[in-house]
């Protein structure tokens, strides 16, 4: 089933665009937007990269290799999720590696290439590794309320108590994503509301937004299941307003910043086979949403 697009991300020069800018246009808007020439500097972008744009995977796997994350099976879906497994970076990126050495003729069926996909998701890198500056965080998206409570939050503090309570999956919203030609993530609104922005340090992302709006048309009229994929089947009579829904579409380049506004629902596909679908993402509370103006 095709969706209809009703426009496309706009791209601007991150250099030219002030704080100021961006809250003008993006951030009270709600609008999101793709900014170039941010990353120029990172570590991450010299170190994680091959010079042919490939992701630097023994990299990866010797300085990183030990961590355990959580996996997504990209043909296994969980209730609303892709099922997840828990493995080493290292474990990964040898199945990563393995399946691109695949004749893919040699799988049977769609379904049977699906469940080869492994996306690695939700690694809380920075945490994790924190004398590793693996990036600088933009100068517009510095207002991030939601981490700067979870990194003060009291837990964090008692070592016993953070270690019982898996400081790797509760620690804060700073992650890592990881991902070969196929990976995907199902159509989601991001967490407690807030904003977010990822960055693609290589690799091709394809991003389908649906404005905050519309989100009741991928629901089902209880409003309490949305849909899981907008590209498969869906069905009228579960989802009767789907097929009404506007898109906006855009692909995400190597070295280019993706803002999510807040309550815009979206689908993420990988484009680019043997590329990363690395993404450093942070989640950005600004303070004033946390406010409720009072009625005079």
């Amino acid at each position: 089933m095709g969706v209809e697009i009703g426009g496309h991300v706009e791209k601007v020069n991150g250099k030219e665009l002030t704080y100021s800018d961006f809250v003008q246009r993006y951030l009270l808007t709600n609008r999101p937007v793709i900014l170039t020439g941010l990353m120029d500097d990172w570590r991450s972008c010299k170190d994680w990269v091959l010079d042919d744009g490939r992701p630097n995977l023994p990299f990866l796997s010797s300085h990183f290799g030990n961590s355990k994350v959580q996996v997504a099976d990209c043909g296994s879906r969980d209730f609303t999720d892709q099922k997840r497994i828990e493995m080493s970076v290292s474990e990964f990126i040898e199945h990563w590696l393995e399946l691109s050495l695949k004749d893919y003729n040699n799988i049977s069926t769609k379904e049977d290439c699906g469940k080869s996909l492994l996306y690695l998701k939700d690694w809380h890198f920075v945490k994790e590794y924190p004398e590793y500056l693996a990036y600088t965080t933009p100068l517009v998206f510095s207002d991030d309320w939601l981490n700067l409570y979870l990194d003060h939050y009291h837990m964090h503090n008692d070592r016993d108590t953070y270690q019982e309570r898996n400081d790797i999956s509760c620690s804060d919203y700073r992650f890592v994503y990881m991902g070969a030609k196929g990976t995907w993530t199902p159509l989601h609104a991001d967490v407690f509301r807030s904003y977010s922005w990822s960055a693609n340090v290589c690799g091709k992302k394809q991003w389908h937004f649906l404005s905050p709006s519309q989100h009741h048309l991928v629901f089902d009229r209880y409003m309490k299941n949305s849909v899981y994929n907008i590209f498969e089947d869906v069905s009228e009579a579960k989802f009767p307003g789907f097929k009404k829904a506007i898109w906006l579409e855009c692909t995400q380049e190597q070295n280019e910043i993706i803002f999510v506004p807040s309550g815009w629902y979206h689908q993420v596909h990988n484009l680019i086979d043997d590329l990363c679908g690395s993404m450093l993402d942070e989640k950005v509370l600004f303070f004033y949403k946390s406010f409720i103006p009072a009625h005079s």
